[in-house]
């Protein structure tokens, strides 16, 4: 009888486990490179890179069988480069993902993704000598990493890319 009783136990921790998997909150980390791209989940804009998602949020999880499914498309865009979709599902969903777009050579340099931009001065000139520019970009670069928002080898080499155009 306890071992009736310990199998129909264990099968309804089993039941429960596969029913509650389509309801768990999933965050997953976009990255591009370059950063600033604007993300699009099947066609709708949800944000820019670096940012962090949560799957079951963007991409609600549909009944297939015993199981829970979620699937879409994620589109990145981003001025200058050629934008790239990725067919994503369960298993796409649940790491970072980290897409490498194809940027013309004069494509622009990162764009602001949200970091809070430094205080700029009363007397601040209308338009940032390129050295201005690029020490706000090497802050917000900065600002991205210590958020934990970019990796470090996503840092140097991003941070090399801008100190290259000097």
């Amino acid at each position: 009888m306890n071992l009736i009783r310990s199998r129909i136990g264990a099968l309804g921790v089993a039941t429960l486990a596969l029913a509650l998997q389509g309801c768990l909150s999933v965050p997953v980390n976009l990255r591009s490179e370059p950063a600033g791209a604007t993300v699009r989940a099947n066609g709708k804009a949800i944000g820019t890179t670096p940012m962090q998602i949560t799957a079951d949020r963007v991409f609600p999880a549909k009944r297939r069988g015993i199981g829970w499914e979620r699937e879409g498309t994620l589109t990145l865009e981003r001025p200058g480069c050629t934008p790239k979709t990725l067919e994503v599902d369960n298993d796409t969903l649940k790491r970072s993902l980290t897409v490498d777009l194809e940027c013309r050579p004069d494509a622009p340099a990162v764009v602001s993704t949200g970091a809070t931009p430094a205080p700029t001065p009363a007397a601040a000139p209308a338009a940032p000598s390129p050295t201005g520019a690029t020490a706000q970009r090497l802050r917000e670069l900065e600002g991205l990493r210590s958020q934990g928002l970019i990796t470090e080898a996503e840092y140097q080499s991003i941070r090399r890319r801008i100190l290259d155009r000097l």
